[in-house]
């Protein structure tokens, strides 16, 4: 992959924002008139004449949300042989070309930076998932129109171009921290004691020898194969489902083509799915289904829950606490905090409302504005055995605290925690006993303590970076996860719930490390 990116204010970290402002062209065609014709739709498109007449046409290449449309231009001076002989593979390739002439221009106008491996060939875009094939005439009837993904088998077909077109997203979302572990192979926090431990009906799980880890990282907790499901321990920074510009960087992509690698096509699952919802910032333990049946069972029992309104010790039979690392501004606020432990802090979050979501601590009288739903959760624990809080505020550059501040949120800046405002962080386990979007990081800085690496909701920006790639990672983690072992009806049909528990843990995060060497120091 060749080194060509925009600065990073351009890369994958902004695509939140980046999906919320970008410029859609598919409602943009089904809002017009009908009487609208498809050539008017490519009046001032970037044209690029190839051989035999064959012209490809482009528009979009300055959008900021780097979304490129391009078609072979039907009414060229072609013969219908020639346009019916250029494949999908070739087009895209003209775009990436043209895009690069575009960041060369900006980079020698504005000296923009250019990240390694950020810019993708036509064959890693198709790799990707970057590209779709659109029926144009269905956009511009205001028809429902169909837009299919492509992949790299696709890249040799040549499709109608009178009436198809070419959706390119040319600088997709990427989600390095996906190939920094293996997903063939079992966690090594398994392999120590009271690191990560998996425990089914009071049993300890014990590694197999074929899933040792060997140079990275596994991220395997435990798989069952007859039930149907597997724990991993899922990176922050990566999603768990496909995104519209990667189909490949993804929880159930990468576990995927893992379990294919393993297994081989025989024993590939057609069937993976998360029944838990993480966010792509949340690392920990994360729950894969494998089979259809048991993503049915692990449904059934949150929508009971749900359709109950129960706010109990855990929902619906599941059990999850999370690890966190709050930023604490001010000293009073350690004894505040504490003071909430073991106590049901009850929010009202505004579910529609963009990111940063609105939280309050009343639910507001007029719920016209918006959809406002309840959420509850619960302070288990705060620091650990040796100290509640850790300082990373500090005059003097040499000190145990200004190290953890640069170790938590990068050297980039000479001062982070004092920017920041923030004077000590303290490790805090949450319980939800709702399931609401954004309900910890929301609840948690609602309560004046955000989550370092929380930017939406002021918690700065911890940045990774390794092998020339860079990621965004938040200090949350689901550390426990509990659930009702199911078992098979008489019939094989159906699982149903037992008594036995299926109990997951992890001790420890990735921050861990620097809270023990700031501790050897205190």
């Amino acid at each position: 992959m060749t080194g060509r990116y925009l600065n990073p204010q351009h890369n994958h970290h902004r695509h939140n924002k980046e999906r919320s402002k970008s410029f859609d062209k598919q409602n943009h065609l089904r809002n017009r008139s009908q009487s609208i014709d498809k050539a008017s739709l490519w009046k001032g498109a970037l044209t690029k004449e190839l051989d035999n007449n064959v012209v490809v046409q482009m528009v979009g290449m300055d959008s900021p949300n780097h979304t490129v449309f391009a078609r072979v231009d039907p009414d060229c001076a072609a013969t219908s042989e020639c346009l019916k002989s250029v494949p999908l593979g070739k087009v895209i390739e003209v775009m990436v070309d043209e895009g690069w002439k575009n960041v060369v221009k900006d980079i020698l106008e504005k000296g923009v930076h250019v990240e390694n491996e950020t810019y993708p060939s036509a064959n890693e875009l198709l790799k990707l998932g970057s590209v779709w094939l659109c029926n144009e005439a269905a956009y511009c009837t205001d028809h429902n129109a169909h837009a299919r993904r492509l992949s790299e088998s696709d890249e040799m077909d040549t499709p109608d171009w009178k009436d198809m077109t070419l959706r390119v997203y040319y600088v997709p979302e990427r989600f390095f921290v996906a190939y920094e572990v293996d997903w063939t192979k079992y966690c090594k926090g398994l392999l120590l004691d009271g690191c990560t431990s998996a425990y089914i009906g009071g049993v300890k799980q014990h590694v197999p020898m074929t899933g040792l880890p060997d140079k990275k990282d596994g991220v395997l907790v435990y798989e069952n194969d007859d039930i149907g499901y597997t724990v991993l321990n899922k990176p922050g920074g990566m999603p768990t489902n496909a995104t519209k510009t990667n189909h490949a960087e993804d929880v159930v992509s990468m576990y995927g083509a893992a379990l294919k690698e393993r297994r081989g096509d025989k024993a590939h699952t057609k069937h993976i799915s998360i029944p838990l919802r993480a966010e792509t910032e949340m690392n920990g333990l994360l729950l894969v289904s494998t089979k259809r049946e048991f993503c049915t069972y692990m449904n059934e029992q949150l929508d009971s829950a749900r359709s109950n309104d129960l706010v109990a010790e855990n929902i619906g039979g599941v059990a999850k606490t999370y690890k966190c690392l709050v930023c604490i501004k001010n000293p009073a606020d350690i004894d505040r905090i504490e003071k909430l432990m073991n106590r049901d802090l009850t929010h009202w979050v505004n579910v529609k409302s963009a990111c940063p979501k609105t939280f309050s601590r009343t639910k507001p009288i007029n719920t016209k504005s918006g959809d406002w739903q309840k959420c509850v959760m619960r302070i288990t624990n705060i620091g650990d055995e040796k100290f509640r809080a850790a300082c990373v505020s500090s005059k003097y550059n040499d000190s145990n605290d200004y190290t953890l501040a640069h170790r938590l949120w990068g050297p980039q800046m000479e001062m982070p925690a004092e920017v920041l405002g923030v004077s000590y962080v303290m490790q805090i386990d949450v319980q939800l006993l709702t399931t609401k979007p954004h309900q910890i990081r929301g609840q948690l800085a609602a309560l004046g303590c955000p989550i370092v690496g929380d930017v939406n909701y002021g918690g700065g920006s911890c940045e990774m970076r390794m092998h020339h790639h860079m990621w965004q990672r938040m200090a949350v983690q689901l550390c426990h996860l509990e659930f009702n072992m199911p078992k098979w009806n008489e019939e094989k049909t159906a699982l149903v719930a037992t008594d036995e528990k299926c109990t997951f843990h992890l001790n420890t995060a990735w921050w861990t490390e620097y809270l023990k060497d700031y501790e050897r120091f205190v």
